[in-house]
């Protein structure tokens, strides 16, 4: 089989195409809804405030009864209680939060009238409506708040609290099976020895779970490390291809006869749709994308580096896309790039970096530490920019878009 480098780019529109992800709704209580999809628009079913408010400890009063008013000529105002003025020269004590008197339109604060006994004494004028919160000023009924799509934010379940929405619908969560392959991979618990012995502790299938773990619209499920075999390499894909609607695989995928990975995936299917083998991307070229009954299945690199970058900008990216998710994965930021970095002509080439303030400005500086396996290089890094295929590289001073991880 030749082992075609097809674009990221190209590779999604194509998945796009074959696969439609379908998932069902759920209505949440707000303790559970940070983290989930908006299944709908939501809009605001009142005015907030509800009514005017006062935004300060103080008094209600009239703004016309003290426009003279100042430190010379301070303005006797008779101290009422209740929910209304009976002239404009009383005034009644509020708290911040607490609707506006009838007759009132303005609050003095309590910092800014002398107290003797019934009787304060404005020593400022007021303008209309000074230090009150109006109707609807931070949301108007019927305004859409939060749109379908978006994940649900810690901000987002207080504004619906303040509008007394308590429940909300959202996708269900979408569930994806992860799988290691290889002889040579085995559990942390092994311990230490498993290096002596000729293994290797598993990092990459830990990296790529506790990447997902972050989403909390995603269930994912661990279906263990396999062993190089083709027999047994199915029968996992299988069971976990009926039991979620993405699979992601690490390791066995690269070209090599012992690579077993890929075979034992496209025998699984009469009719598989190879939707890749291979992406031009580094590191991550063995990254390959082939859809089983409408179901997705990816094939990552068994390096924890390659893995997690393939993770991030085809998996999820491709995730992202189908479920409609309106939100960016990542916060992009323009930085002046610190060291010449080279690209690689025909390959997405992605670059682990650090980010800084340098001045006035933000920089980025590569990481150049090469090699798929050196996960040192994720550790240090706090930020990641791509050199595209038809570009040979960044010169030092050059401002480029940076991903912040």
């Amino acid at each position: 089989m030749i082992y075609h480098y097809k674009p990221i780019e190209e590779a999604l529109k194509s998945l796009l195409q074959h696969v439609k992800l379908e998932l069902g709704f759920a209505e949440v209580e707000l303790d559970n809804a940070v983290g989930m999809v908006l299944a709908e628009d939501v809009y605001a079913p009142i005015d907030l405030p509800l009514f005017d408010r006062s935004a300060v400890d103080g008094y209600a009063i009239c703004s016309g009864a003290v426009s003279s008013a100042s430190p010379n000529n301070p303005i006797p105002l008779k101290i009422q209680f209740g929910d209304a003025l009976n002239s404009c020269d009383e005034a009644i004590p509020v708290v911040t939060g607490q609707k506006m008197p009838i007759g009132a339109d303005a609050v003095v604060m309590i910092e800014d009238v002398i107290r003797d006994s019934n009787t304060i004494y404005v020593t400022r004028p007021l303008s209309k409506y000074a230090n009150v919160s109006r109707r609807g000023e931070d949301i108007k009924a019927g305004e859409k708040i939060a749109s379908k799509g978006e994940i649900i934010k810690p901000v987002h379940v207080a504004i619906f609290s303040a509008l007394g929405i308590t429940r909300i619908r959202v996708f269900e969560k979408i569930s994806i099976g992860v799988i290691a392959t290889g002889s040579e991979v085995v559990e942390p618990t092994y311990g230490i020895r498993a290096y002596e012995e000729g293994f290797i502790l598993d990092s990459t299938s830990i990296l790529i779970r506790a990447a997902l773990s972050e989403y909390r619209f995603i269930n994912t499920k661990w279906y263990g490390i396999i062993k190089d075999d083709e027999k047994q390499i199915k029968e996992a894909v299988l069971k976990a291809l009926n039991e979620n609607q993405i699979l992601v695989i690490t390791g066995g995928t690269g070209p090599s006869d012992h690579d077993k990975t890929f075979n034992a995936v496209i025998n699984i299917d009469k009719n598989p749709i190879i939707i890749a083998r291979g992406l031009a991307m580094k590191p991550g070229r063995p990254t390959s994308i082939v859809v089983i009954e409408n179901k997705p299945v990816f094939l990552l690199s068994g390096f924890p580096v390659a893995a997690y970058i393939a993770l991030n900008v085809v998996v999820l990216n491709f995730l992202f896309k189908a479920l409609g998710i309106s939100d960016e994965m990542f916060v992009e930021v323009p930085a002046l790039v610190t060291k010449k970095v080279s690209g690689s002509i025909g390959y997405d080439t992605f670059v682990r970096a650090r980010i800084f303030r340098c001045g006035d400005e933000l920089c980025t500086e590569p990481v150049l530490l090469h090699g798929s396996g050196v996960l040192k290089s994720l550790l240090i890094s706090n930020a990641l920019f791509a050199v595209p295929r038809n570009v040979e590289g960044f010169d030092r001073g050059d401002k480029i878009w940076v991903k912040i991880l």
